[in-house]
């Protein structure tokens, strides 16, 4: 967690303003008048009484705010490198209109447009303004307090302050996919749309779609609201009703610490996982998660329902990544320990070096007895730009030779994978969660 740097609050909590100070140089012309005059020094006291004294009262006219006053609300939930707007409300308790300056504490993980906002509210009466936050990690951070700055009603002097706003805010994996797919599903352009879907004989349970009602069509099909805003007979589809197992299994040991983009590979995968344990949930499957590096980081048993959809965002946002070497071995044998049924196995990883490859080969294949595994894997562009490019240079040349080698390492344990029966993809972080929807839909619409 990261604690908001704290600072001392202020003895003097009013500060002058330039028209008080030019107030106060006007003292200037009579003391300058006072040489070829001595009385006219009296008119120097008399604008520095003045300025005291309206500065005095300017000062009494501001009142300290507190968290009544000044609050702020996250509009959205937080996700990962969603700008989502943070609101700074300011109500008004009292008659004359009031201009205020707002400085925020967001967590240092936090990109933000702007840290200082400015609300004019009138007398009696609430007003806010907003900024820009966009988390950089998932995890639990800390927001911190809010400053203050209070000009009077005459402009000679400025009341900072602070009020206590402190409060923890949890950082989830990207869920604006989410929103799109579920935008999608409702204009019909979901990730399955246009596939065939697999039909088992007899009565079905589940709603598929509606469409035109055909001669052959049993009358009891006929929906009649959609009858009737449609103005032709329209018959509903169902089909029947076939619940899986789904099992999401995250490596978050030292392969997947690189950056791809502003991302880690650990992040892309998380978000991919969030979205394919929304879409599982909605099919009725029973989803479950592991995270893993050189042990288990977290185990949640398959189970279904939105329920358990809320708990697997809860742990992908607590999973970290580590430096540590993943243990494939240990990782895949706790899970054939509590998963006795066959399952379809979605595994997030990544391929670098051989000695890696040999044994996530060993332990994938053993997984792939008695159960449907998935192996998805993010392809690096950069790697394959190195590995294509004409070296004008003996570093170049290098670059290239460890890059090609990099690269068939990776396409020859790939290769294996696919021989022993291993569903793979291998494709772009852009591409990543499409491609997995999309694979994960076939496999199930075929029963494997």
């Amino acid at each position: 967690m990261i604690q908001p740097r704290k600072r001392r609050a202020s003895r003097l909590p009013f500060v002058p303003l330039p028209r008080l100070l030019a107030f106060v140089l006007l003292s200037a012309i009579p003391l300058a008048l006072a040489t070829f005059y001595e009385p006219l020094a009296w008119g120097a006291v008399a604008i520095w009484a003045a300025a005291i004294v309206l500065a005095l009262i300017d000062a009494r006219a501001t009142r300290p705010l507190t968290a009544d006053d000044v609050s702020r609300q996250i509009t959205e939930q937080p996700s990962l490198r969603a700008a989502d707007p943070v609101r700074l409300t300011v109500r008004n308790p009292l008659a004359r209109r009031l201009a205020l300056t707002i400085r925020d504490e967001p967590p240092a993980s936090f990109d933000v447009d702007r840290r200082s906002v400015r609300v004019e509210v009138g007398g009696r009466a609430s007003a806010s303004a907003e900024y820009a936050a966009r988390p950089r990690h998932r995890g639990t951070f800390q927001f911190g307090d809010l400053h203050t700055r209070q000009p009077g009603p005459l402009g000679l002097m400025e009341r900072r302050g602070r009020v206590d706003a402190a409060v923890e805010v949890k950082v989830y994996p990207d869920l604006r996919e989410i929103r799109r797919y579920e935008i999608t599903l409702r204009r019909g352009l979901a990730y399955d749309a246009g596939q065939r879907r697999a039909r088992i004989p007899g009565a079905g349970s589940l709603f598929a779609r509606l469409r035109e009602y055909g001669p052959d069509d049993d009358p009891r099909s006929i929906s009649w609201a959609a009858t009737a805003r449609r103005g032709r007979p329209i018959a509903v589809e169902y089909e029947t009703e076939r619940q899986q197992r789904l099992l999401i299994l995250l490596d978050a040991g030292r392969m997947m610490s690189s950056t791809l983009g502003t991302l880690t590979k650990l992040d892309h995968a998380v978000n991919t996982a969030l979205m394919l344990a929304y879409v599982g949930a909605a099919k009725g499957d029973e989803v479950g998660l592991l995270g893993f590096a050189d042990d288990v980081r977290s185990y949640l048993p398959p189970r279904r329902g939105r329920g358990q959809f809320l708990r697997i965002t809860e742990e992908l946002r607590r999973i970290a990544v580590t430096t540590t070497e993943s243990d494939y071995r240990s990782a895949l044998e706790f899970l054939r320990a509590r998963a006795a049924r066959r399952a379809l196995v979605v595994l997030f990883t990544d391929l670098v070096d051989e000695e890696a490859s040999r044994s996530l080969v060993a332990a994938v294949t053993r997984l792939a007895g008695n159960n449907l595994v998935l192996c998805c894997l993010l392809a690096d562009p950069e790697l394959a730009e190195v590995a294509a490019r004409v070296p004008d240079s003996t570093v170049s040349l290098y670059e290239r030779v460890v890059a090609r080698e990099v690269r068939d390492a990776r396409a020859k344990a790939l290769a294996t994978l696919r021989r022993r029966g291993v569903h793979t993809i291998d494709v772009p972080s852009d591409r990543l969660t499409v491609a997995t929807i999309q694979r994960y839909i076939e496999l199930k619409k075929r029963f494997l």
